[in-house]
């Protein structure tokens, strides 16, 4: 149930964005293709201009969404905060987070970036696109229920339980325990890292299809059932294949990702500041 709240109001804030996005491009359209040096004399520069009256207040909804990013490092890492909900629900808002609110920035801006403020922005373009490489990589790692990375001993008593099971109660045996390895590492294990990664999801789109082909070809398990187990097997197989290079990336992604969010937050910090102390307030 509260899966579904959530997916709800995710979807809810999605299209709040999306139509603020449209509307903001479609009214401001002629504006934003003005040349930037003819754009104070432009009628909507009082409200489209970065200190405008939708501009700025796009720049406030859009820092404070960034800022709302580090309450996931907090959740992930702070003791008390560790069975506060799921990881995963936790990362699901930090990824719409992280989307929405370059998405304001950028509009707050006015397609107009210069000066010490541009350090923040293209730090935060980064961030945003290696956020997305983060992502694949975080969905590659096996959790448990509650979002939570499992070890490569966890993994492998996890696939050894799944082999008992489709061996005690869907009949698997050794030629079908051959074939399904096969299907799981047969093209994976000869590719480079790097390759494997980008392959490794048109691979598990087609999963189904091989399974389908397996159970028919060696009529080594007997119902449907077993194919859940199967798939589950195959896929903790490849990941755990993978495994180890999968945090060997992390561990750069991370060196890489960290220092750019934290100049973002910094520089952004500064920018916030000065244009306060400069009497740039909304709606003053």
């Amino acid at each position: 149930m509260a899966k579904r709240i959530h997916s709800v109001l995710l979807i809810l804030l999605s299209l709040a964005v999306t139509a603020t996005t449209v509307w903001v491009l479609i009214y401001g359209r002629d504006f934003y293709q003005t040349v930037p040096s003819e754009r104070p004399r432009h009628e909507l520069f009082r409200i489209l201009r970065p200190a405008g009256t939708v501009g700025h207040g796009l720049g406030i909804l859009g820092s404070a969404m960034v800022l709302l990013l580090l309450v996931y490092s907090l959740r992930k890492r702070a003791g008390f905060m560790q069975r506060w909900g799921n990881l995963r629900t936790w990362l699901r808002y930090h990824i719409f987070l992280g989307i929405a609110g370059p998405v304001l920035i950028t509009l707050h801006t006015a397609f107009k970036v210069q000066g010490l403020v541009a350090v923040s922005y293209w730090s935060m373009v980064a961030v945003a696109v290696s956020g997305f490489f983060g992502r694949f990589l975080y969905q590659q790692i096996p959790r448990n229920v509650l979002g939570e990375a499992l070890g490569e001993t966890e993994i492998e008593d996890r696939r050894e339980e799944l082999l008992v099971t489709m061996a005690d109660e869907h009949g698997l045996q050794e030629n079908g325990l051959e074939a399904l390895e096969d299907i799981a590492l047969g093209r994976l294990s000869r590719l480079p890292v790097g390759v494997a990664l980008m392959a490794l999801p048109f691979l598990n789109l087609a999963l189904a299809r091989s399974l389908r082909r397996w159970q028919g070809n060696r009529n080594s398990v007997g119902a449907s059932g077993a194919m859940d187990s199967a798939r589950e097997w195959v896929l903790l197989t490849r990941r755990l294949h993978l495994f180890r290079q999968i945090n060997s990336l992390f561990h750069y992604w991370h060196v890489f990702h960290k220092p750019f969010a934290v100049i973002m937050i910094l520089v952004m910090i500064v920018h916030v500041a000065v244009a306060v102390l400069l009497g740039y307030t909304w709606l003053a």
